[in-house]
Parts: structure tokens; sequence; C-alpha cells
């Protein structure tokens, strides 16, 4: 018979439990049941008070809902059984735990409670919430990586006034969709049409520093002088470049600092500003510094200085006025439309003053060239390499979402191992009362400070990752610099992650463990997960075996792509050979940069070592500086609407295609003479035979300039690669090197190139100092500028696939081990019945090879497809790559087998009678 509430409130006084006090309004039919409660669970003295106060912080959240107490004691249950789940629950129950929603605070303070409480659970299972923070880092840290470059080069604008009214104009031919402009261009923009407020042009240089014991070269912008205004840039310090201080070509001795060479050059001193710099050409006056936030007319690629356009002719000594040359396309240009003109009215304009143009033959404007307008606002960095930009970024958006899933797939194995460990707890609090959408709800919170947790460690993990990218000595003839904050939209980004990747992880494992049968799991704490869990654990398992192909898979093709870029053979440079490229300086007159450059090159060719040394205006290859030539050719006739076909061209010395490498199949090389004399004469290479020539082996024949200049083949080398190493074979032409300012030295010895570099360098200093150093680096370092986005591609995803092979990899580990765990009382019987042990290996490395295989088998499947998608990317390989589709599951299986194996292996030294005794 049940004891009052006066003589269970006593007794409860009587072992240690305080009573009612400051909880009036309790009934006292409630206050029974929680006495019974507390009674029944006999606890140790340090629990009484403490569950005691919870239960009636349950009825009295209960009562201020609205419920009756009549209601609540249904919800309660049976005393017996609550009391014993109280006592076998395996650590103290809180009111959030139990479902209640809180004492006077609402929702907020209910999360509060949730969050404590789930704290208080991570903290208790370190090796647990470690397991899962790094999981769960390894993919968010990914994501934020990603990200961050994205939210600078994408999202972060140039601080351009009004920028939706500038647009990109950009000289259209059949060979290059997206050419700069030269400055006649630039000026006919300006002049002869009435849709543009401003338009602005700059172009690209390097120079050296005079004033500096060992020559630094410098990324200079020549800029029109109504640039910045233009566009509305400011200054930092001081001001910018106006259009007073370079009325006039040759005018303008004046430099801009960018923020960061000034900080780094100059240590930020303010006394700078006023100082001469000293550059080729004379010294220019330091007008100011720009601010931090503008590094230069390209993302990513950072400017040291910028002068006026006008001293271009002054850097450099020039055989002609390259301001007035329609032939040097070197102008990138911007232009700012004027109130209420659309780009549609825009491209309108400049089509007639194409059209205009084309008709009186300027400048080699014929046939299908014309003017191109994009929105500023469109392009990214550059419309060709924006083409090659976005679907990387795409695809890396793709594999690193991937990693991501598989590791909300493994912390989700993680968690529903534990609901089978936490099964008690969770019907205590249904027996209790707490509503299943609570609990899930309390669940989930759990899951996501968890991955809030992995979060805070991704960014830091994606931040150093960004890093090391960046510190890498990439072979690209310009530095590479963006500055990667983690700004508003970075944290809000990887707090958006970690978000989604918690409840990702979280719901399916939150709404199994609360799918319980209360009665049974009170009465019987060795009630299992159920078919149910053990299939959702199978799909985790074989869903990350899947997405790990898929990266294998497309991983594989990558490298093999770039395997093949490394084995083509580009036609030259086989042998050891260092490039160093030099520029007289504008107050060196041609003549003198002529004897200054043979002297030079004699002193090279003494070197210990040298075989051949070659100088060229140009080299093959060299994304930079593409040069080229009218040719007319009887017989051949041009592309429709044009008057000639347009052949790309170098100009070199006699040594040249030996120090390079080509092959002189027919004919004859140059001589000196051939520089000398006004005789036309030149090389080519066996496609521009093949072309104009065919059937003929080329030596003797003649082809015209659009002028009606007659040219003689001398001599036909081989067809090596010129813009890139996926083109068809494209004719080539050689003229002999003459009237030259700068050149290419082609350095080829029989020693190691890098020390060859070294000493063509002190060579150099030493004979000429005067002479301005624009790049120096190996052949093998300029050919590998060519497969660098191959090779980054390749490097990138092969590192997330071997991430993500490790973690699905320790999924299955977990899930085969989770198998041995709730089958060794199995197990126990099997060996006490006489079973041999290797059968029970087999039987539990069955069951997770058979999930592996049902992944991989998915896998492969959409990592074919995933590759069909990416072909374009590739070099030399087909999505349907015989080699990668048998090599990623032969390493799949490999991998798969030890993780299963493992586990199982262990399952063989179960005590036949230990594991009978444990059940």
């Amino acid at each position: 018979m049940r004891d009052d509430p006066e003589r269970l409130v006593g007794k409860l006084d009587r072992i240690g439990v305080e009573r009612l006090a400051g909880v009036e309004g309790l009934p006292p039919i409630l206050a029974a049941r929680v006495a019974e409660v507390v009674v029944a669970a006999d606890l140790p003295e340090d629990r009484r008070g403490e569950v005691f106060r919870e239960l009636v912080d349950h009825f009295l959240s209960g009562l201020g809902s609205g419920k009756s107490p009549e209601a609540l004691l249904v919800a309660f249950g049976d005393t017996r059984r609550a009391a014993a789940g109280i006592q076998s629950a395996k650590r103290v129950l809180t009111p959030a735990s139990m479902g209640g929603s809180g004492t006077g605070d609402g929702l907020v303070r209910r999360i509060g409670q949730d969050l404590r409480y789930a704290a208080r659970r991570l903290l208790a299972r370190p090796g647990f919430t470690a397991t899962a923070v790094l999981s769960l880092a390894l993919g968010i840290g990914a994501n934020t990586a990603l990200f961050t470059v994205v939210n600078e080069v994408v999202f972060r604008g140039l601080p351009f006034e009004r920028p939706a009214e500038l647009v990109e104009v950009y000289r259209s031919s059949p060979d290059l969709p997206f050419g700069p402009l030269s400055n006649p261009e630039v000026a006919e923009l300006g002049r002869r049409t009435d849709v543009f407020a401003a338009v602005v042009g700059t172009m690209f240089f390097f120079a050296s520093r005079r004033d500096q014991e060992r020559p630094e070269r410098l990324t200079v912008q020549l800029v029109t002088n109504n640039y910045f205004q233009a566009l509305g840039l400011k200054a930092g310090r001081g001001r910018l470049i106006e259009p007073a201080d370079s009325p006039a070509p040759g005018t303008g001795s004046v430099v801009v600092l960018s923020d960061r060479y000034w900080r780094r050059a100059f240590g930020a001193s303010q006394a700078v500003l006023g100082q001469p710099l000293k550059l080729p050409g004379g010294d220019y006056t330091i007008l100011g510094v720009m601010r931090p936030d503008f590094d230069g007319a390209f993302r990513g690629i950072a400017t040291d200085i910028y002068i006026p356009i006008n001293r271009f002719n002054q850097l450099a000594a020039r055989s002609q006025d390259e301001l007035t040359s329609w032939v040097n396309h070197s102008n990138f240009v911007r232009a700012r439309l004027k109130p209420g003109v659309s780009v549609a009215q825009a491209s309108a304009a400049v089509g007639a003053l194409a059209a205009d143009l084309r008709s009186r033959r300027v400048g080699g404007w014929e046939g299908p060239i014309a003017f191109r307008l994009i929105p500023t606002t469109q392009v990214i960095v550059y419309p060709p390499i924006d083409q090659i930009l976005t679907p990387m970024v795409g695809m890396l958006a793709v594999v690193v979402g991937l990693v991501l899933i598989i590791a909300c797939a493994n912390l989700a194995g993680f968690l529903l191992a534990r609901a089978v460990d936490r099964r008690k707890e969770i019907a205590v609090r249904l027996s209790l009362g707490a509503t299943r959408g609570r609990l899930v709800s309390q669940l989930l919170i759990e899951t996501v400070l968890l991955a809030g947790v992995g979060g805070l460690v991704g960014v830091g993990l994606g931040k150093l990752a960004l890093q090391l990218v960046l510190a890498a000595d990439l072979p690209l003839p310009v530095a590479v610099t963006l500055d990667l904050p983690l700004d508003g939209r970075v944290l809000a980004f990887s707090l958006g992650v970690s978000i989604f990747a918690g409840v990702l992880a979280g719901l399916a494992p939150a709404l199994k463990a609360t799918s319980l049968e209360l009665a049974s799991v009170i009465r019987d704490e060795s009630t299992g997960g159920g078919r149910g869990k053990s299939a959702l654990r199978g799909v985790l398992v074989s869903g990350q075996v899947a997405v790990a192909v898929v990266l294998l898979v497309v991983a594989g093709l990558f490298v093999r792509s770039l395997s093949a870029a490394r084995n083509l053979d580009p036609g030259f440079g086989h042998a050891e050979m260092a490039l160093v490229s030099t520029a007289a300086p504008g107050t060196m007159s041609m003549a003198l940069a002529e004897q200054t450059f043979g002297r030079l090159r004699q002193r090279l060719l003494e070197m210990p070592g040298v075989v051949a040394v070659g100088l060229g205006d140009n080299i093959h290859l060299n994304p930079l500086n593409q040069s080229d030539i009218d040719v007319v050719v009887d017989n051949v006739p041009p592309p429709a609407g044009e008057e000639s076909h347009t052949v790309d061209r170098a100009d070199i010395d006699t040594g040249f295609v030996a120090a390079i490498g080509l092959k002189l199949r027919k004919g004859r090389n140059f001589t000196i003479a051939d520089g000398d004399s006004s005789r036309r004469v030149a090389i080519v290479n066996e496609a521009f035979v093949a072309k104009f020539f065919p059937g003929k082996d080329g030596v003797g024949s003649r082809f015209r300039d659009r002028a009606g200049t007659e040219t003689e083949i001398v001599g036909v080398v081989n067809t090596a690669k010129i813009r890139s190493l996926a083109e068809p074979p494209t004719p080539f032409v050689y003229r002999p090197l003459r009237g030259y300012s700068g050149v290419i030295f082609v350095v080829r010895a029989n020693r190691p190139a890098v020390a060859t570099l070294a000493a063509t360098m002190r060579t150099l200093r030493d004979v000429a100092p005067d002479l301005m150093v624009l790049e120096s680096k190996t052949m093998a370092r300029h050919l590998a500028t060519m497969s660098l986005p191959i090779k980054l591609g390749a490097n990138a995803l092969a590192a997330f696939a071997l991430l993500a092979l490790v973690m699905a990899s320790i999924g299955l580990y977990g899930s085969v081990s989770y198998a041995v765990s709730q089958r060794s009382r199995e197990v126990g019987i099997r060996l006490s019945l006489g079973a041999d042990r290797r059968s029970v290996i087999w039987l539990l490395l069955s069951g997770g090879l058979r999930l592996v295989g049902i992944g991989a088998a998915v896998g492969m499947v959409f990592g074919v497809a995933f590759g069909k998608l990416l072909e374009g990317q590739l070099f030399g390989v087909r999505a349907v790559d015989p080699v990668t589709l048998v090599a990623v599951p032969l390493v799949l299986v490999l991998v798969a087998a030890v993780a299963a194996y493992l586990p199982a292996r262990r399952a063989g030294t179960i005590d036949p009678l230990a594991a009978l005794k444990a059940e």
C-alpha cells in the first residue's frame, strides 16, 4: 500500500533529502510520486537530493506548460520502472536531459541548459570528442579554405567607384578572343566614340631599381594619365598620378608605390614622399602610396609601382616608338560608360569603330577582328583565365563538399554506436514525460556543438593550408599574392557549414536513438540497437566508400593527365639549360645594347661546361609574349575576310637552334651575315611546310608579307609546341635577330641547370651590370608552367582523395569493430561449439567487404560520370581510362581489407567462456 505524501516526505527527511522548501505549488499527488521514485531508486547519498530537485523541476515545468497533475502522472509512467531506470542510468539526469523546458526563461534558458549538458557529455568522453572534432575539422577546414579563396577573388570586388558602369574592352580575333589593345587603339576608343565617359589603359612591365647592390625586379604597371581618377581610386598616402603629371610622351618621371611594396622596401616610412626612386631611364619622384585594398589591375598579381604610360619608351631601349605602334598589343583597357548608356549601346558604337578600322586596313585590322565588351563585374581575373578558374573552383567545391559528407557520415556512424550505450538514459527521459521531438532537438544541439568545435579547429587548419599553398614556389612568371583574411563572410560561411554538418551528421542517429520500446530497454539493458541501426550504419559505410571511390577516380584521372603532360615531348628543352630574360635600360643606345649583348654572349660561352648559348626575342610556351607575322603564299588562300595568314614567330641568333634543342631537318642554320643583310631569310618548322608547301621540302621556297616583301626559307626545323601542350602541329617562323634591345639568353650546359643559372647571373652582373634582368629560371621550370594547372588539380584531388580514403577506412573499421562488440556472444557460442577461428574472422570480414563492394560499384559509376564532366580539363586521358579504373578498385580493396580485417581478427581471439559470462 502506498505511503501518503506526509509519510513519504518524512521518510525522505530520514534518508537525508531536503523538504519541498521553495517549491510551493506542487500538488500533493505529484510530491508523493517524486518521493516514491527517489525512495524506490535507493540512490547513494550524493545523488538523492540532486535527483529529487530535478524531478520536482520536471513536474513544475509541466504544470507551467498547462498540463494537469493527472496528465503529468500518466506521462511519467510507473514508479518502479522510473526508479529502476534512474538507478541504472549511467549519468545523473538534468532537467534538460529529461526533456524539461527550464523554469522561467523559456527557449533561451532551455538552449543554454542543452548546451551546458552537451558540453559536459563531450568533455566526459575526450577520446570520442577528439576523433569526431578532427574528422569534422578536416571536412570543414577544406571547405573554409576554398571559400576563403573564392571570397577574396570573386566576392571581394575591386575598390572602384560605381563598378556597374565599368566595362572591359578587348581586341577579339579567332586566335585570341580576349586580346589586349595597342595604344593607338585605346586612343581611337576615347576619341571616336561618344559612349564612354573615360577610357583607361594599363600595361605591365618589369624593371630593376638602380640604387641597390643586387638588382631587384619590380612589377611595373604603366597607366594612362587618367587611370586613377576615372576608376575612382584613392591614395593611402600622398597623391596619385594625374593628367598634369604626364601631358605628353616622354614626360612624367613620377611614381606611385603599392602599399605592399612600400611596407616591404621602405618599412612603411612616411619620409618616402617626394623622394627619388632610381629606375631605368632616370629618377622618378615618389608621389604617393596606394591604398592597401588595391594591389593592381588583376586580382592575385601584385603590382610594385605605378608610372605614367607615357614613360614606356624610356624604361628600355626601343627600336621603335611603342606608344604609336599598332602591332604592340599589350594594353588592358577599361572604360566607364556615360550615364544612361547600356553595354549593348556601347557594343554597337565600338562595333562601328571596328568596321571603320577594318575598311581602312589600319594597323592590321581585317577580317573578323573586332572589339568585345564585357562588364567588369562579370570578370574575375581575365576571361581566358576565368575559363580555367571557374570549372576548377566548381570541381574543387564538389570535392571538398564530398569530403565533408564523408566526415558527417563518419560522425553519424559514431553517434549510432553511442546511441546503443545511451538507450537506457534516453528511455528514462521518455518515461519521465519528455517528448521525442524535445530529445531529438537536445541530441542535435549536442552534435551541432561538436561540429562547432570542429569548425573552429577547421578554420585554423584551413588558414594553415592556405598559408602553405601561398608559400609554395610555383613556376609562374609573376608572383601570385593574395590576402586571405578571415573576415565576417568567411566566418559566417564556416559557422553555416558547421551547423549544416552538425544537423546532417546528427539527425538520423537522433531519430534512431529516440525510437525505443521503453519497457524492454529499462527491463533489459542488453537489448541491442536492432536491425534498423545496423542497416543505417551499413548505408553510411557504403556511402563513404562510394564517395571515396568517386574522388579516387577523379584524382587518378588528373594524376594520369599530369603524367601525360610531363611525358609529352614539347620539341625543345630536353637538355639542362638556363633562361635569362634581359632588357637594356632606356638610357642605353641600340648600338651599345647590341654590343653589350654580344660581349655577354661571348663570356657565357667561355663558362665551364657551357655547350651552346642562344639569343631570342621570344621563346616557345611563353604565355606573356606571343608575337606573330603576316604570311601570304600563292595558292594558299587566307581565312575568309583576311588578306594574309597569321603565324607565330620569334627572332633568333645563330646559336639559338642548338642551344634550345631544336633539330635542323633540312637546309641550314642562320649565319651572322643573315642578321646584317637586307636580304630576308627565315627558318620555319615542319608544320609550316606541311601547310603552305605540301609535298615539298620547303628550302628555297618563298612567302610574302602583306606589303609584298619576300622572305626565302633557308632551313626547316622540327615542330615544337608554341602556345600550349595540347595544341596540334602549328606553323612557326624564325627570323634573324637584328636591331634588338632586349633578349632571352638560352644557356645550355653539361651540368645541372640550377648551377648554370647561378653562374649566368654572376657573369651578367660582372659584364653588364646595367642590363635589366626581367626573369631568370631554368628550362625545366619554364616548361613546368604549362602543366601547372594540371599539377595543382592533381595534387589537390590526390590529397582530398587520400583523406577521403582514410576517413572511409576509419568508418569501415568502426563499423566492423561495433559488429564484433555486438556479436561477441554469438562468436563465443560458435567458438564453444567448435567453429574454426578463421571462419569466424571471415564471417565478420565478409560483412565489411560486402559494404565495400556495394559502395565501390556505386562509386565507380558516379566517378566515371564525374570524369566525363571534367574531360575538358584533362590532358591525354579519357574519362574511361582503363589504368585508373583498374588501379582504384585494387587500392580500395587493399585498404578496406586491412581496415576490416583488424577488428575481425580481434574477434578470433575472444575467450568463449568469458564472452558467454559477460552476456
